[in-house]
C-alpha cells in the first residue's frame, strides 16, 4: 500500500454503516413524484421535521439559488448474442471515441468506442457480438470491464440506436428488470443532456408545479451537467477510506450558471441550494479549480478544461489560506473569458468525507443513500458524523422509503437567518 500524504483524511469504515432493512428500499416510484416524503434537517440546531416534497418551496428562502443537474440517463444496457448463440449483457459506461464528450459520441453515425461492463461467459478480446444490425467488438478487456467498438448498418445516431435496442440501467439494488415506466420515471422532468448511466435521483421528485411555485417565490433555478457513472453505486470495501479510488465524472457548466452563482454569493443573504450530490460535487469542484487559479497554479492556468483530483481540496486546505467563494468564482469566470470558453467543461474526482470544508453549498436536497457508499460520507461531512445518524434513524422510524426511488431530504449546514429575508 502506498503511503498517503498527511492531508488525506482518515475515516473509519464504521462511519459508513447503518442498518438498512431490505423492505425499506423503494423498488418502484410513487404514482406522483412530489408526493414523496421530505425530511428537513438543520445541522446547527439538530432540528428535524417531516413534510412532503410539495412543501419544498415553503421550506426555502426567497431569492435562493437552486442548482440542478440536467443530465439525462441513456438506455445504456444491451443484450447481445455471440456467434455461438450465448447471450451477453453490455453496459456502456463512458465514451472514448470519437470523443469523451457524451454529446458528441452519442450523435455519431459512423461508429463509436466505449468503456463497458460485460456480463457473459468466455468473452475474450476479439469477441464479436450482434444485435439487430448492431455489431459490438471487444477491443480490450480486464475482468468485467472492456473497451468495445460499436458499428451499425442504419443511418441513426448512436443515441437513436440505444433508444431502439437498449434498456434503462436501473440500479442493481432494485433487483428487477427495467420496465417501460422506468424510461420516464428514472429521469428528471428537466433532463436534457444525454450521457448518464444513473439518474441524479434527488431531482426525481420535482414536477412542473414545484418549479412554478419556486418561481413564484422568486427562487432562481440554474442548470449544470454532471454525467453520473456506475461508480456512484460502488461501495467502499477498503479498511481505510483513504485507500478508496473515487470515480471520475464529467461536468459541464454554462457561464450563465457561474454568473448567477456569483450574483448569489455576493448578495446580502446568499443561499445556494444543490439539487443532489452531483450538483454539490460540481459546485464544490468549481470552487477548488477557482482556488487553484487564485493561487496561480500553472497546471490550472495552462488548461482549457477543469480538473479536480480526489484529494486536491484537502491539499489546498492544508497548504494555504483559501479564497472566498466570491473570489474563487470570480477568478474562474475571468479565466473562462480569457480562454474564450462558452461553458466550463472538465472532470472531477472530488471525494467529500468528514473534515471536508464546504465552500459553496448552503443546503442540499438528496435522497437516502446506501450503507458503505461515498454518498453516506458526503452526507456525514455535511451534517456531522453524529447528526447524520440521527437523521437517518428518524427517517427509518418514520417509514421513509430509501435509495433511488425513495423519499427525499432537505439538509441545511446552517439555516440561521436563511428564512428571515
Amino acid at each position: 500500500m502506498n503511503e498517503q500524504p498527511s492531508f488525506v483524511p482518515r475515516v473509519s469504515p464504521d462511519a459508513l454503516l447503518y442498518d438498512l432493512p431490505e423492505e425499506r428500499i423503494a423498488k418502484f416510484p410513487l404514482s406522483e413524484r412530489d408526493q414523496s416524503k421530505l425530511l428537513v434537517a438543520d445541522a446547527t440546531t439538530e432540528e428535524i421535521s417531516h413534510h412532503h416534497f410539495y412543501d419544498l418551496p415553503a421550506c426555502l428562502p426567497e431569492r435562493a439559488l437552486l442548482v440542478r443537474n440536467n443530465t439525462k440517463v441513456i438506455a445504456a444496457r444491451m443484450h447481445f448474442a455471440k456467434t455461438t448463440g450465448g447471450l451477453v449483457e453490455v453496459l456502456c459506461l463512458e465514451p472514448i471515441a470519437p470523443s469523451r464528450d457524451p454529446a458528441i459520441t452519442l450523435n455519431s453515425k459512423n461508429g463509436c468506442r466505449w468503456n463497458c461492463l460485460i456480463g457473459g461467459r468466455k468473452i475474450a478480446i476479439g469477441t464479436v457480438l450482434e444485435l439487430h444490425g448492431v455489431t459490438a467488438t471487444v477491443i480490450d478487456k480486464v475482468d468485467a470491464e472492456a473497451v468495445v467498438d460499436f458499428t451499425w448498418s442504419s443511418n441513426q445516431s448512436f443515441a437513436e440506436v440505444l433508444e431502439t435496442i437498449g434498456k434503462i440501467p436501473i440500479p442493481p439494488y432494485l433487483k428487477r428488470e427495467a420496465e417501460q415506466e422506468d424510461r420516464f420515471r428514472y429521469q428528471t422532468v428537466y433532463a436534457m443532456s444525454q450521457g448518464s448511466v444513473a439518474a441524479p435521483t434527488a431531482g426525481l421528485h420535482f414536477t412542473e408545479r414545484t418549479f412554478q411555485q419556486l418561481t413564484h417565490k422568486q427562487i432562481e433555478i440554474a442548470d449544470l451537467t454532471l454525467h453520473v457513472g456506475l461508480g456512484t453505486f460502488k461501495q467502499i470495501e477498503n479498511t481505510n477510506v483513504a485507500e478508496h479510488q473515487m470515480h471520475t465524472e464529467r461536468i459541464a457548466v454554462p457561464l450563465s450558471t457561474l454568473e448567477r452563482s456569483i450574483e448569489q454569493v455576493t448578495s446580502p443573504k446568499p443561499c445556494v441550494v444543490a439539487v443532489g450530490t452531483t450538483s454539490m460535487r460540481t459546485l464544490e469542484s468549481l470552487y477548488w479549480f477557482g482556488a487553484k487559479l487564485c493561487a496561480n497554479e500553472q497546471d490550472a492556468r495552462s488548461r482549457n478544461d477543469i480538473w479536480v483530483s480526489q484529494w486536491e481540496a484537502y491539499r489546498l486546505s492544508a497548504e494555504r489560506k483559501l479564497p472566498s467563494r466570491q473570489e474563487a468564482f470570480g477568478e474562474l469566470l475571468k479565466w473562462a473569458n480569457e480562454k474564450g470558453l462558452e461553458q466550463l467543461q472538465g472532470e472531477t474526482e472530488l471525494m467529500i468525507v468528514p473534515s471536508y470544508a464546504f465552500k459553496v453549498v448552503d443546503a442540499l436536497i438528496t435522497n437516502f443513500h446506501q450503507p458503505k457508499s461515498t454518498l453516506i460520507l458526503l452526507v456525514a461531512a455535511f451534517l456531522g458524523t453524529d447528526f447524520w445518524r440521527k437523521v437517518y434513524q428518524s427517517a427509518l422510524d418514520s417509514d421513509y422509503r430509501f435509495l433511488s426511488y425513495g423519499d427525499s431530504s432537505l439538509l441545511w449546514r446552517n439555516k440561521i437567518n436563511q428564512l428571515n429575508r
